[in-house]
């Protein structure tokens, strides 16, 4: 992961291994107004979620206090109510969210999961080239990212003639392509 804090705002990029299928970064969690008590989890990026989720374990951790309850409604479309809490967030850039309300909820693989409340706060990019998947994050937004707009690479065109089975061989032989490197 490369992190960078500058003029223009903070930014990181995670790069995978391979593809993956689940975007899930490092980042911590501190109670609201008190930035000395911080845990390390791990958090799942999903654009799917209007708003964030810790588990029950993390406010347990931490020793949360709910502030009050909410309704919030679970990729089964069941609704269920779920206590709300207080926290301060960091990235991995160490871009903090102070007092960022986030609903209690049951994640498998994660402590947190990261929604559209805090992703909408800055630009979010996922690419998967080459086999490996790239994931960048900067705030401030700071421009639209357009790939149709924007993108600096067009399609590699064969500019070279293709060498017919009875012409010279490129190679310089002097024999034709199909006795010589076309076979």
């Amino acid at each position: 992961m490369s992190e960078k804090n500058s003029k223009q705002g903070y930014y990181f990029t995670y790069r995978y291994q391979g593809i993956s299928r689940y975007l899930v970064t490092p980042a911590k969690i501190g109670l609201a107004n008190n930035r000395q008590h911080n845990i390390e989890i791990k958090a799942l990026w999903d654009t799917g979620a209007a708003f964030s989720l810790i588990t029950q374990e993390v406010a347990k951790q931490l020793n949360l206090k709910p502030l009050s309850k909410t309704m919030i409604s679970t990729p089964s479309d069941k609704n269920v109510i779920s206590n709300v809490y207080l926290i301060n967030l960091s990235l991995p850039n160490n871009t903090t969210f102070p007092n960022l309300k986030v609903a209690e909820g049951v994640l498998n693989g994660c402590d947190m999961l990261i929604g559209m409340d805090v992703i909408i706060n800055g630009d979010f990019a996922v690419t998967n080239n080459n086999g490996r998947t790239t994931f960048s994050f900067r705030m401030p937004s700071m421009t639209e990212i357009d790939f149709m707009k924007h993108s600096y690479l067009e399609p590699v065109k064969n500019e070279t003639p293709k060498t017919g089975r009875n012409d010279p061989c490129p190679c310089g032989s002097g024999k034709k392509y199909k006795q010589c490197c076309g076979k």
